[in-house]
Protein backbone atom coordinates (compact mmCIF):
# COMPACT_ATOMS: atom_id res chain seq x y z
CA UNK A 1 0.00 0.00 0.00
CA UNK A 2 2.89 2.29 0.88
CA UNK A 3 4.19 1.66 -2.38
CA UNK A 4 1.33 2.60 -4.31
CA UNK A 5 0.33 5.50 -2.80
CA UNK A 6 4.27 6.88 -3.48
CA UNK A 7 3.86 5.52 -6.94
CA UNK A 8 1.02 8.08 -7.02
CA UNK A 9 2.62 10.72 -5.31
CA UNK A 10 5.88 10.54 -7.54
CA UNK A 11 3.30 10.50 -10.55
CA UNK A 12 1.01 13.62 -9.48
CA UNK A 13 4.51 15.48 -8.88
CA UNK A 14 5.86 14.46 -12.56
CA UNK A 15 2.50 15.50 -14.33
CA UNK A 16 2.59 18.53 -12.35
CA UNK A 17 6.26 19.47 -13.72
CA UNK A 18 5.66 18.46 -17.23
CA UNK A 19 2.69 20.76 -17.96
CA UNK A 20 5.11 23.78 -16.43
CA UNK A 21 6.41 22.99 -19.69
CA UNK A 22 4.23 25.47 -22.17
CA UNK A 23 5.23 25.43 -25.06
CA UNK A 24 2.60 23.97 -27.80
CA UNK A 25 3.58 20.60 -29.25
CA UNK A 26 4.21 22.83 -32.29
CA UNK A 27 7.92 23.94 -31.35
CA UNK A 28 9.39 20.77 -32.63
CA UNK A 29 13.56 20.94 -33.52
CA UNK A 30 12.52 20.77 -37.04
CA UNK A 31 9.98 23.66 -36.40
CA UNK A 32 12.43 25.81 -34.90
CA UNK A 33 15.19 25.18 -37.01
CA UNK A 34 12.84 26.69 -39.92
CA UNK A 35 12.71 30.04 -38.36
CA UNK A 36 14.69 32.96 -39.74
CA UNK A 37 15.27 36.43 -39.64
CA UNK A 38 12.90 38.18 -42.22
CA UNK A 39 10.07 35.89 -41.57
CA UNK A 40 6.46 37.41 -41.82
CA UNK A 41 4.60 37.15 -38.50
CA UNK A 42 1.78 34.90 -40.65
CA UNK A 43 4.37 32.38 -40.97
CA UNK A 44 5.30 31.96 -37.13
CA UNK A 45 1.30 32.31 -36.45
CA UNK A 46 0.96 29.20 -39.28
CA UNK A 47 4.22 27.12 -37.62
CA UNK A 48 3.19 28.05 -33.90
CA UNK A 49 -0.18 29.15 -33.06
CA UNK A 50 -1.19 32.31 -31.22
CA UNK A 51 1.51 33.69 -28.88
CA UNK A 52 0.71 34.08 -24.80
CA UNK A 53 1.62 37.29 -24.22
CA UNK A 54 2.31 40.00 -27.16
CA UNK A 55 4.14 43.29 -26.25
CA UNK A 56 4.64 46.39 -28.18
CA UNK A 57 7.63 48.51 -27.38
CA UNK A 58 10.09 50.96 -28.87
CA UNK A 59 13.04 49.57 -29.39
CA UNK A 60 16.96 50.80 -29.75
CA UNK A 61 18.19 54.15 -29.27
CA UNK A 62 18.16 57.75 -30.75
CA UNK A 63 18.29 58.32 -33.30
CA UNK A 64 17.79 54.84 -34.57
CA UNK A 65 14.57 53.94 -32.63
CA UNK A 66 11.71 51.83 -34.04
CA UNK A 67 8.55 50.23 -33.05
CA UNK A 68 8.92 46.91 -32.16
CA UNK A 69 6.69 43.66 -31.91
CA UNK A 70 7.67 40.75 -28.96
CA UNK A 71 5.36 37.47 -28.98
CA UNK A 72 6.06 35.33 -25.87
CA UNK A 73 5.21 31.58 -25.96
CA UNK A 74 5.40 29.43 -23.03
CA UNK A 75 6.07 30.20 -19.17
CA UNK A 76 9.79 31.31 -17.81
CA UNK A 77 11.56 29.76 -16.11
CA UNK A 78 9.99 26.69 -17.90
CA UNK A 79 9.96 26.40 -21.71
CA UNK A 80 9.47 29.57 -22.96
CA UNK A 81 10.18 31.09 -26.95
CA UNK A 82 10.19 34.76 -27.53
CA UNK A 83 9.88 36.46 -31.01
CA UNK A 84 10.60 39.68 -31.87
CA UNK A 85 9.29 41.57 -35.00
CA UNK A 86 9.60 44.88 -36.42
CA UNK A 87 7.38 47.25 -38.91
CA UNK A 88 3.90 47.79 -39.00
CA UNK A 89 1.21 46.00 -37.38
CA UNK A 90 -0.03 44.81 -40.66
CA UNK A 91 3.42 43.68 -42.38
CA UNK A 92 5.46 42.25 -39.26
CA UNK A 93 9.00 40.96 -39.74
CA UNK A 94 11.07 38.75 -37.61
CA UNK A 95 14.00 41.22 -36.21
CA UNK A 96 15.19 37.88 -33.78
CA UNK A 97 14.29 35.11 -31.57
CA UNK A 98 15.37 32.72 -28.84
CA UNK A 99 13.48 29.58 -28.01
CA UNK A 100 14.59 28.44 -24.12
CA UNK A 101 13.66 24.46 -23.73
CA UNK A 102 14.22 21.98 -20.79
CA UNK A 103 15.38 18.94 -21.54
CA UNK A 104 15.42 15.96 -18.61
Amino acid sequence: MRLLVTLCLVSLISLSLSSCSALPMTFTTENIMKVHQGMSSDEILKMFGKPKNIAVRVCGKPPNQWTCTTWEYGEPPYDHARFRFSGDHDSLKLNDFEVDREYN
